[in-house]
């Protein structure tokens, strides 16, 4: 009865040793042990000299959706700017 009870609480003491360990190991912050990386990733195009060139052909897509209210539809914003102010 004993026995087992030494035993019992031997293995929860190990699962959490182990446990602990896997948290550890898996946090980067907290596994400063070896290299200590903590530069952040540039992209490929960061030093390119012709970098967002097509910027306008995006924003027009962009602007042409779909809005069901007729009030705040692209066409009647362009009537309103046209015809009202």
């Amino acid at each position: 009865n004993c026995f087992s009870e030494l035993q019992e609480r031997e293995q929860k003491a190990e699962e959490e040793r182990i446990r602990m360990e896997n948290i550890l190991s898996g946090n980067p912050l907290l596994n400063l042990i070896g290299q200590s990386n903590f530069k952040v990733k540039r992209r490929w195009d960061d030093d390119v000299v012709f970098k967002n060139c097509a910027k306008g052909i995006d924003e027009s897509k962009r602007d042409k959706r779909f809005v069901n209210d007729t009030l705040r539809s692209e066409f009647h914003k362009k009537f309103m700017e046209k015809y009202i102010k």
